[in-house]
């Protein structure tokens, strides 16, 4: 398990790291896993089995900076562990769907995808309609314009392509929940804890949606755990937020508030909670 490691006293700390990091990752605790990972490789930083289970863990937390690096930095590298390097194959192809194809590029030009009309996406979908960035580009497109249900059409499309898709579960938690559909949104919101039980979106998403079904206690335990795993998540602040206030802590909300406040990130998805705790958009049914 740790060949790639030189047994000196030094490294023993690497080594350790290296196991727990191992442990998270059978367990499916890919935050956990990769916070191990990253320890270990600033003591050992070009462990082959290191980088090859921090392409695994960045993958499943959605940290594509971490996936690319870590694949570069095993760029010519020899992985003896014929499973690994088949898992590590895996995923580097199905990573090209988290990216425009070369079609799409072509589309792009310089333009990023946000920027591109939904009428180009239409158009550009009925010649290559199982392009699976194109579905979930104009998905996005779609929720962000509050037109739920044809977001969530285009969603069950792209699903029945790729069922594991992330991008399209996670939109699927927020569309359903919208529509309120909140029995759909948490079945999705559990499809992906199922493949990482500390999927920092689902848990955000899930608590948001328990929430809005008036279960204030549980939907603030749910955010609570997802804020101990990560406390600078954006989203999950706005939904701390909005669980504090609901479970009526008004100091704990304005404490999470003054924390978002201190970056743009931050402060532009806190305008969402704000709304509802100034009653301006209705949350709860």
């Amino acid at each position: 398990m740790l060949i790639s490691l030189i047994w000196l006293p030094t490294n023993l700390n690497a080594a350790l790291e290296l196991a727990r990091g191992e442990k998270a990752e059978l367990n499916r605790n890919y935050i956990t896993e990769q916070n191990e990972l990253e320890k270990a490789k600033k003591l050992v930083p070009g462990s082959i089995d290191i980088l090859s289970h921090l392409v695994i863990a960045g993958f499943n937390n959605d940290d594509f900076k971490t996936v690319l690096s870590s694949l570069n930095a095993l760029e010519n590298k020899t992985i003896e562990d014929t499973l690994l390097v088949s898992e590590l194959n895996e995923i580097a192809a199905e990573a090209r769907d988290y990216f425009p194809s070369d079609s799409l590029i072509k589309i792009l030009g310089k333009r990023k995808p946000t920027e591109i009309p939904d009428t180009a996406y239409q158009r550009y979908l009925r010649k290559f309609p199982r392009d699976i960035f194109a579905l979930i580009s104009l998905a996005s497109s779609y929720a962000g314009q509050e037109k739920y249900k044809s977001s969530d059409s285009l969603l069950s499309t792209l699903l029945a392509i790729d069922h594991t898709y992330a991008p399209a579960l996670n939109l699927k938690t927020m569309v359903k929940r919208e529509i309120n559909e909140p029995d759909s949104s948490i079945y999705y919101c559990d499809q992906l804890l199922e493949t990482n039980h500390q999927s920092l979106f689902a848990l955000s998403s899930k608590s948001r949606t328990l929430l809005k079904t008036g279960k204030n206690k549980i939907g603030l335990k749910l955010a609570e755990e997802c804020y101990h795993l990560d406390k600078s998540m954006s989203y999950n602040l706005a939904t701390l937020a909005i669980a504090y206030h609901l479970n009526k802590d008004y100091k704990q909300r304005d404490a999470i508030i003054a924390i978002a406040a201190r970056d743009s990130d931050g402060e532009s998805y806190m305008k969402y909670a704000k709304d509802i705790i100034s009653n301006k958009v209705k949350f709860q049914n």
